[in-house]
């Protein structure tokens, strides 16, 4: 593994989830949330600094796990977009049908609109990866 890269693709990766989330659940669906969160005061909090460090373990764990399969995916952005679609299905996908299932104030149009921005954000995220890192 090379030190450089690895540090280099996990920066990457983590800028560009930080502005991908920050864009999507401000932006795109910060108003059905701001609903939510009016129907049902003190039920959610919003640590920011807290969602950014998070950003910054998924991005060095994603970069480990790229060097680590990446070259055996093809290697490169190609690899990091497939590495990105199945870390995206195996954990935030099916973490929205969990909560979908689990709660009463998350709408179908909402969850279906997070697993599809998952999956397409993991999908850039990755490709972030696979450019930054080259074997």
């Amino acid at each position: 593994m090379n030190t450089g890269r690895f540090f280099g693709a996990a920066l990457g990766v983590w800028i560009v989830r930080v502005a991908l989330n920050w864009t999507f659940y401000t932006q795109v669906v910060g108003n059905e949330f701001k609903q939510i969160t009016d129907a049902h005061p003190g039920m959610f909090r919003e640590v920011i600094p807290a969602y950014i460090m998070t950003d910054l373990i998924f991005a060095l764990a994603f970069a480990f796990l790229f060097v680590k399969v990446g070259a055996a995916m093809g290697g490169g952005a190609k690899a990091g977009v497939k590495l990105g679609i199945y870390v995206a299905i195996l954990s935030s996908v099916v973490c929205i049908l969990y909560q979908f299932y689990s709660v009463t104030y998350l709408s179908v149009g909402l969850a279906v609109t997070d697993a599809i921005f998952q999956v397409i954000a993991h999908g850039i995220e990755g490709a972030i990866a696979g450019l930054i890192y080259r074997t």
